[in-house]
């Protein structure tokens, strides 16, 4: 619950036809309490004329409301043009916002799965490594994360080797925000969908490397680099 509303969005990106519609200040503004429902999951929402995956963050019905307006980020503040401009408030349609597939088929016959689904392999913090000095092993994917037994919607917030010859490692999010870990880059558990300015060759969402090759095309090993 919240008894204000803060809504800064001073520059919208112009609305083709079939896109979602930003919510109206008026609406986000409106004395009273509003009902937030705070639940991650990954969707794709219609922008600029193209879909593009998203994470969608919080559901909220605003004061007297009979509909719902949900807050989705597509991007890091820090990779578009500014703060505010990868992400907003949007009247929920599912003409225009709607959750993407969990993962399917079945478990790989590679360890560690050997046919059967495992979480993904996570990594103490003492043994993931210092950060870059410059950042560099920073970045914002979203990607589905295999735990607690099934697919989660989360974040991959940075990616780095810990050492020579050691496997990459990815720091994740997931469970709106309230569990994080390091984890072994395995493809098959850690699913990163494809940059939202990528271009759409298959389905919006589809699980690429951190390297941007799409996994369909290079099997189930860990990339030798990742950018």
């Amino acid at each position: 619950m919240t008894s204000a509303v803060p809504f800064s969005r001073p520059v919208r990106p112009e609305r083709l036809p079939g896109d979602a519609e930003w919510a109206p200040r008026e609406l986000m503004t409106l004395p009273g309490r509003s009902r937030d429902v705070r639940r991650w999951r990954l969707v794709e929402i219609r922008l600029g004329g193209r879909w593009r995956p998203a994470l969608l963050t919080v559901w909220r019905r605003p004061p007297g409301s009979t509909g719902w307006v949900v807050h989705v980020r597509w991007d890091d503040d820090a990779a578009e043009a500014g703060p505010g401009t990868a992400w907003g408030w949007f009247l929920y349609s599912g003409e225009t916002v709607r959750p993407l597939p969990e993962p399917g088929g079945p478990a790989p016959a590679r360890a560690p799965f050997h046919g059967v689904w495992r979480d993904a392999i996570t990594v103490p913090g003492e043994l993931a490594g210092t950060p870059d000095p410059d950042g560099a092993d920073r970045c914002w994917r979203l990607a589905w994360v295999r735990a607690g037994g099934g697919w989660r919607s989360g974040v991959v917030t940075a990616r780095r080797r810990p050492g020579p010859d050691v496997p990459w490692i990815v720091h994740t999010r997931w469970g709106e925000d309230k569990q994080a870990a390091w984890a072994l880059y395995d493809p098959a558990a850690v699913r990163v969908l494809p940059r939202s300015d990528a271009p759409a060759d298959g389905p919006a969402g589809a699980a690429e490397f951190l390297d941007g090759t799409p996994v369909r095309d290079r099997g189930h090993t860990a990339p030798e680099t990742a950018g």
